[in-house]
């Protein structure tokens, strides 16, 4: 299976059911209505994954701060 990396997209449309994402290297095609019920998941992962990189993040601030 081929991984593609999303780092930023340049360009969301849709058009015939479809929504695209447009990378500087792909443009990614989803079934509209799928899309939609993988979203639920897809947000509840994103947030999920920012909030440890913002503990992370905190938690080093709070360790250079100490050091101070």
């Amino acid at each position: 299976m081929k991984h593609t990396y999303i780092h930023e997209t340049h360009t969301i449309w849709a058009d015939n059911g479809e929504v695209y994402l447009q990378t500087d290297t792909d443009t990614i095609v989803f079934n509209a209505s799928n899309l939609l019920r993988d979203l639920e998941p897809m947000l509840y992962l994103t947030i999920k994954e920012v909030n440890k990189e913002n503990k992370d993040l905190k938690d080093r601030l709070k360790e250079t701060i100490k050091t101070l």
